[in-house]
């Protein structure tokens, strides 16, 4: 049968039709490859999408497992509607085995201790990939005080990494809140600590960089750490910061050390408005009954010695104590650290010398300074300082350390 010439005009025209869609289609259109997560990131429009819709589902998943150990948990009831309830220790660290035992990377906290990744060696596998410029994940599950949980997937993609976070709360009337940010910088030191920054550098309402650490703290140090450096301090004070002993005390200040001790010794911080002000020294008196109890606690020095380095005031029976004020941190400012003890040593006269090192997320060091700070146990828990020695210190320097009464007036 012969066509007519109408329908072969149409054939014609259906052809013409179908060449011309095929030599026009886009040239960046691959059809048949997906996606991968060793591609960029940035060239799937939909990837960041399915990224917030994985890691829902992920949380969704984890939060189903332990979400019965969740509703029986003892909680603490908060104190105003802005705050959530706290779950015990004991029920997070039930929670945090249950999903160890699942196979999660999951941080394991213990408060007041220092938290770790439980799982560090597969962290280490991943980070062994980095060096290498291969893709890779990992994940890190911290389960909140509140039961919930912190998620964060890294994903590095040969070239970049990126830090995709979920806050996942069991409250149906909150959305989880995603976030995704590109790691900036980011290392791992010989002593197991993971720093990273995602924000841009010295911006002061955060430590440059966040941690993770990857070994497990060593409890007799932290608890040494608590009970002995703690009871000190570092900002407005010399204590920790210049040398001395008790044969020579050289140039420690009591008076500054004083607000640090009194929050030790009463377990309270100093009730400034209960002290007399002096406008022309600006500064506090100090009772020297309440002055003195404080600081013969902590140090074998005879009364007429410490009254004579404090500036005690006979005429009105006080000692001047400046606080530190706001305006202060202009000169104060340092970079955010925390103290470690690494180390200690029991003396032949049964005094014990601490080794503390300077920890600062600001500069991703382990050690910013050190310094070795010996102890004189006592009854009842009781001890004294016996001494200070600065040991190390990098290229940062130590922080302010002149003594407050020698200050400008603001």
């Amino acid at each position: 049968m012969k066509l007519s010439k109408a329908v072969l005009i149409a054939i014609c025209i259906l052809v013409l039709l179908i060449l011309a869609t095929y030599l026009n289609k886009p040239d960046d259109i691959n059809i048949g490859i997906v996606t991968s997560p060793g591609m960029d990131f940035n060239s799937d429009i939909g990837h960041e999408d399915r990224m917030q819709e994985r890691i829902a589902k992920r949380c969704e998943e984890i939060g189903a497992l332990y979400q019965h150990l969740y509703e029986n948990a003892d909680k603490t009831q908060p104190q105003s509607q802005w705050e959530d309830p706290v779950l015990s220790q004991g029920s997070i660290d039930a929670i945090e085995s249950l999903l160890i035992d699942a196979g999660f990377d999951v941080v394991d906290t213990n408060n007041p201790y220092p938290s770790y990744l439980s799982t560090a060696d597969s962290f280490y596998e991943f980070w062994e990939c980095v060096q290498q410029k291969k893709s890779a994940e990992q994940e890190i599950i911290t389960i909140l005080q509140s039961g919930w949980i912190a998620y964060q997937l890294i994903e590095y993609d040969s070239e970049k990494a990126y830090l995709y976070s979920m806050r996942y709360d069991f409250d149906e009337t909150t959305e989880p809140y995603y976030e995704k940010h590109e790691i900036l910088e980011w290392e791992v030191t010989e002593k197991g600590n993971f720093y990273y920054r995602i924000y841009p550098a010295d911006d002061k309402h955060y430590a440059d960089f966040s941690l993770v650490r990857l070994v497990e703290p060593n409890l007799e140090l932290y608890d040494l750490n608590m009970k002995y450096i703690w009871a000190g301090g570092y900002i407005g004070s010399n204590m920790f910061l210049i040398d001395w002993t008790e044969d020579e005390f050289g140039q420690l200040s009591f008076n500054d050390a004083w607000e640090y001790l009194y929050h030790d010794y009463h377990g309270e911080y100093v009730p400034n408005d209960e002290y007399t002000f002096i406008p022309e020294r600006y500064c506090y008196q100090i009772p020297a009954a309440e002055f003195e109890e404080v600081i013969l606690q902590y140090f074998t020095i005879d009364v007429e010695t410490l009254r004579q380095m404090a500036q005690y005031d006979t005429e009105g029976d006080y000692y001047p104590w400046r606080p530190v004020e706001t305006n202060d941190y202009v000169f104060l400012y340092y970079y955010t650290c925390e103290s470690e003890v690494t180390a200690y040593s029991i003396n032949t006269d049964g005094t014990i010398t601490l080794t503390v090192e300077m920890l600062s997320t600001d500069l991703k060091l382990d050690c910013l300074f050190a310094h070795e700070v010996t102890i004189r146990p006592l009854e009842n828990g009781k001890f004294q300082f016996v001494g200070n020695k600065v040991i190390y210190q990098t290229e940062y320097g130590l922080p302010f350390c002149e003594p407050r009464l020698t200050w400008d007036d603001p």
